[in-house]
């Protein structure tokens, strides 16, 4: 634990911090800092008490250093685009907004290598090396939107990760800034490396806590010259969940495998406007995309999944392989974080994770307790990997009886969630929001040694306090 109280930086600390910025920059009033007091949870909010804007690598470290030596609480943001609270400064603190590094330094064509500072947004690295014939697969629902730094601080995954993984799988080295300004360089371009501990696998989904990512290398792999999309909806939410399961089952590996429930349904067709493929009977909807070289490979595929469909009673198969027409088919689920919100400006979120096997009884049981308790509980994700997206929704409740049935259903889907066998976050990370679930999950040995973990690395307890552990 910090030797040393944590305190709230004065006028003249301020003043030394602005004459360490050459190219920087400090806020402080009001209006230019009240974007930073929130991420897209929509329960974590507040006001931090500056928000400094490095423009370097130099300036970062300058800005820790100045912390550590408060000391003072930081706060690393990358875009704010996070659904736990992590890039929040809750318990007071000093935003440390990585937006303006935001360069792509260098493709390696020859290595298969993209090196990028933090700030970089996700979707302009994808575009940038599928322009060279290269890949980089890991797709967060926020990708036009999230900074390449956030995916690695939480260990981001995507609609792409039952076949290519999450960004974990992708980070082969970074640069790092550690709490008292020292930096150190953690892997490289190698495509192996048994040196020592793995530095650079602990740094991925330690959401700020442990140091500041700077730099980050990603390996990144050849263009599937093909892609096709399937959209097929349900009369039941079982049926859609088990198909995806069976899909995996029968050898086929689709690049995306996802589900939507009725709830969800609703949410895209208000939000786009636009009637959806059997939107008056459908209880449910699956996606699976399929990618490769041979177009011969992906008509069988097609074939196999469609008539996987039929024997689970689907409503129809939709097929689409212009891009225009994937787009378009994907539309309701890619939006699907926006058209929540129309339903109900406040929802309680989780991003559970359990053994893929088990989808479609813990879909099954999150429904039954969203009809005990009469409130809409949606649930939406990545069935391919597990990964289920539960979205409690206040709609118009009044907060003190909302609070009351957001504290119980999210404590009876974890309990839920640990029956069977599985974590209280699949790819957003711990943040604050998810902070008391942890222990019942990991036990307390495990915490008290990321405890340990996080002392190591920061002494003082600068970095990011209040948040997982």
């Amino acid at each position: 634990m910090p030797s040393t109280e944590l305190r709230r930086p004065n006028s003249s600390d301020y003043e030394t911090l602005a004459e360490l910025l050459l190219e920087g920059k400090l806020l402080t009033s009001t209006e230019s800092i009240e974007r930073y007091s929130r991420d897209e949870s929509t329960r974590a909010e507040a006001l931090p008490w500056a928000v400094v804007l490095p423009s370097s690598e130099e300036e970062v470290k300058k800005v820790l250093s100045w912390a550590n030596e408060g000391p003072f609480p930081i706060v690393t943001r990358g875009a704010g685009t996070g659904v736990a609270g992590g890039s929040v400064a809750l318990a007071g603190g000093v935003v440390l907004s990585l937006e303006r590094l935001d360069k792509i330094i260098s493709v390696d064509t020859e290595n298969l290598t993209a090196t990028c500072q933090p700030g970089v947004i996700t979707e302009t690295l994808q575009r940038q090396v599928e322009e060279l014939g290269l890949f980089y697969p890991p797709d967060p629902a926020s990708a036009d939107t999230c900074s390449i730094g956030g995916n690695v601080a939480v260990g981001a995954g995507g609609a792409r990760a039952v076949k290519y993984g999450t960004t974990r799988d992708y980070v082969l080295g970074m640069r790092v800034a550690l709490a008292d300004g020292r930096l150190i360089e953690l892997g490289g371009k190698n495509v192996k490396d048994a040196s020592g501990f793995s530095l650079l696998q602990l740094m991925v989904g330690t959401e700020g806590t442990l140091g500041v990512i700077t730099e980050v290398t990603l390996r990144l792999i050849a263009k599937p010259k093909r892609r096709v999309s399937l959209l097929i909806p349900f009369l039941d939410l079982g049926d859609a969940a088990r198909l995806v399961h069976e899909v995996t089952l029968a050898g086929i590996l689709p690049a995306v495998a996802e589900f939507i429930d009725e709830v969800a349904i609703e949410a895209s067709a208000k939000h786009l406007s636009r009637e959806l493929p059997c939107e008056d009977k459908a209880r449910a909807y699956s996606f699976i995309c399929l990618d490769g070289d041979e177009a011969d490979a992906l008509e069988r595929q097609m074939v196999s999944i469609g008539e996987m469909a039929k024997k689970h009673n689907a409503l129809d198969v939709l097929a689409a392989i212009d891009e225009g027409q994937q787009e378009r088919l994907w539309e309701s689920r890619r939006t699907l974080g926006t058209a929540m919100k129309g339903l109900s400006p406040v929802i309680g979120k989780a991003d559970v994770v359990v053994p893929r096997g088990a989808v479609p009884e813990l879909v099954a049981r999150i429904k039954r307790i969203g009809r005990a308790l009469s409130i809409d509980i949606a649930c939406f994700g990545h069935a391919g990997d597990g990964n289920v997206h539960v979205n409690i929704l206040r709609r118009d409740r009044s907060e003190e009886s909302w609070d009351t049935l957001l504290d119980k259903a999210m404590s009876e889907t974890m309990s839920v969630v640990k029956e069977l066998g599985g974590r209280p976050s699949g790819e957003h990370g711990i943040g604050a929001l998810k902070r008391a679930e942890l222990e019942r999950f990991i036990g307390a040995d495990a915490l008290e040694l990321m405890r340990g973990i996080k002392d190591v690395f920061d002494p003082r307890g600068i970095l990011n306090p209040g948040k997982v552990i």
